[in-house]
């Protein structure tokens, strides 16, 4: 209970109300009000700090909690207050130590636990938020579907396959509940379940919607002569630095035709000063660095600078933004590359897939309109260099003989089904190996411990150190075959691979993220290695790496076809999203609504490919 003596008192029980009420912007006005009054009250400053946070103005938010605590520093709820702004932020290592000073305060106080937990996930400590989120789990007080959510992910993230198989048992209740505690992006490796994840999706953006109080902006859909201007793209992403985002899509920017259209690059992320920051930068002809505004403002001036379609390519991933989008930015919304799956709104109006990835059938399973690139929806950036000096397999903790089985996936995406079908394949060809990439010391000492639980020497598992992208490449010259899983497939990894010449063994799953590979595999002229059950799976990578002849077969095609092959055909990539683009543009401006479309039927409708211009770029020495 708030004390009855302070002025200020009666405004802030109101506006509490309306915070607990979702009526953010009500409630923000009053406290402002009560600000207005008492300019340097503790509490208002506070209970201000959180609404604006919750309406995703963080930095804002964590000024005006840093206030309060400077005049009233012994107040725990403020500093996890603090930490939770300083979490949606981004910024996990001040979080951590803003929930350690609420601890310090209150020692039980279980949702400065949470966040201390939530915390120690975004700095990679991974085995001490297991230990955090399990212990929250048997807190009476703790919120339990939190708990749970945060003890599968942190566990999945080291392979502790035991808590993470307890916290699935969790999680599962949670949701038979009908609480869909899961977020989007963890419901992927949850579960191949493509309403599952439509399900998350939706109710993630139903959060979004309550907490920022998103007032949709809508565009009007009567018809109206074309305007006499490029069309307007914007690409609006975090990851326009050295990300596997700009590995793939580089070129894509480069290769746009500029009599045709104006490219701008929309970006929230970090300036890392790196030379693919530079190459990007150099590729659009505007740049916005959008790094400190919030959704409000960066769909205005979206809005305001004309924008024809807006293009996400982040989703519900690590660092995305989806509150700019659900204020509709531009009249045409598209999720491109970034997320694969639906992002459970009308304010996107396509979803860009591929027979594959998002067949027919599939369509239900999207709240978006599906358009089917003629290949595969993933572009890729045919200046990715690989070093010319490869590395010894000593040097990258290789036997000097024996076959090498690679899984170079994030190890999240490992389960204990395909991991065990990988120490079967050990255990039959005598002398290979297991070639993964993890520096998690955790997350090594799990998955060593799981090999010799199937009866495997450890050593046998040997985990790449981290290189720069070219390096990385070359190394691949040490791999046979790489291993792909489920319910999520090698994406980038798998075009690495592909490009350095290393073929691919994936089974298809029935959810976009587990069906990339697949697509990427008939994009390169090799379906034979898309399998469709484990035994399928396991079988074939057994007989390739017994079949040494078959191998090489496959390997001299991946090599023939990397010049000609679609998967790395960007010019003919670019040219069939641009016109992807058009139509989307000509029905919007024709009064028509978004509708599911194929880039070979509009253009064999009539609509002609847009000419290909010289690219405006250099290639890399």
């Amino acid at each position: 209970m708030l004390p009855d003596l302070d002025p200020v008192i009666p405004l802030l029980h109101r506006g509490l109300a309306l915070q607990k009420d979702g009526k953010l912007p009500a409630a923000e006005q009053v406290y402002r009000q009560a600000l207005g009054l008492a300019p340097g009250h503790p509490l208002t400053l506070h209970l201000l700090g959180t609404v604006v946070g919750q309406t995703g103005r963080w930095f804002e938010a964590i000024e005006l909690l840093q206030s309060s605590l400077r005049i009233q520093p012994a107040d725990p709820k403020a500093w996890n207050n603090l930490a939770v702004a300083l979490l949606d932020a981004g910024d996990s290592t001040k979080a951590l130590e803003a929930a350690e000073r609420a601890l310090a305060l209150a020692p039980d106080y279980s949702a400065a636990r949470l966040s201390w937990a939530s915390a120690c996930f975004g700095l990679k400590r991974f085995a001490e938020a297991v230990e955090a989120f399990r212990a929250l789990v048997c807190h009476s007080s703790a919120p339990q579907r939190l708990a749970w959510f945060g003890l599968w992910r942190s566990a999945a993230a080291v392979c502790d396959w035991d808590a993470m198989g307890e916290a699935a048992l969790g999680l599962s209740e949670v949701i038979a509940s009908g609480d869909m505690v899961l977020q989007p992006f963890d419901a992927l490796a949850y579960a191949d379940d493509p309403q599952l994840h439509c399900r998350s999706a939706a109710a993630e953006v139903a959060r979004i919607m309550e907490r920022e109080g998103v007032n949709p902006y809508t565009w009007e859909r009567s018809a109206r002569p074309a305007l006499q201007r490029r069309i307007r793209l914007a690409y609006v992403s975090a990851d326009f630095h050295e990300h596997a985002t700009a590995y793939l899509m580089a070129e894509l920017f480069e290769r746009h035709d500029r009599s045709r259209f104006e490219v701008i690059a929309v970006s929230f992320g970090p300036d890392d000063r790196s030379p693919m920051r530079k190459r990007l930068k150099a590729a659009f002809d505007q740049f916005w660095d959008v790094s400190q505004d919030n959704a409000t403002a960066i769909s205005q001036r979206m809005r305001d600078e004309g924008v024809d379609i807006a293009i996400d390519l982040k989703g519900f991933t690590r660092d995305s933004r989806p509150s700019v989008f659900l204020r509709k930015p531009a009249p045409v919304v598209v999720s491109y590359l970034g997320y694969p799956g639906t992002m459970g709104s009308t304010a996107y109006d396509y979803v860009v897939g591929d027979p594959v990835v998002t067949p027919a059938e599939l369509a239900p399973n999207y709240v978006e309109k599906v358009v089917q690139m003629p290949a595969t929806y993933q572009v890729n950036d045919t200046q990715r260099v690989i070093a010319a000096q490869v590395p010894s397999r000593v040097d990258e903790g290789l036997p000097e003989r024996g076959f090498v089985f690679a899984a170079f996936n994030n190890v999240y995406k490992i389960t204990p089904t395909f991991f065990a079908a990988w120490m079967r394949l050990l255990a039959a060809v005598p002398g290979s190996v297991l070639w993964l990439v993890c520096s998690d010391t955790d997350a090594q000492k799990h998955l060593r411990h799981s090999a010799q639980s199937h009866g495997i020497d450890s050593s046998r598992l040997v985990f790449a150190r981290g290189t720069p992208l070219a390096q990385h490449l070359a190394r691949h010259a040490h791999a046979d075959l790489l291993l792909d899983n489920l319910p999520v497939n090698a994406h980038t990894t798998t075009s690495d691979a592909l490009w350095a010449g290393v073929p691919v063994v994936t089974c298809m799953g029935q959810a976009f993220a587990g069906r990339v590979a697949a697509s990427l595999l008939n994009a390169v002229g090799l379906p034979e290695l898309v399998t469709h059950s484990l035994p399928e799976y396991e079988a074939l990578a057994l007989r390739l790496a017994t079949n040494p002849q078959e191998l090489r077969r496959m390997r001299a095609h991946l090599k023939a076809v990397r010049s000609t092959t679609p998967l790395f055909d960007t010019e003919r990539f670019t040219r069939d999203l641009e016109s992807a683009y058009v139509h989307m543009h000509e029905r919007r401006l024709q009064g028509l609504p978004p509708e599911g479309f194929a880039v070979p039927e509009i253009l064999g409708a009539g609509m002609q490919p847009l000419r290909s211009v010289p690219p405006s770029f250099q290639t890399s020495p």
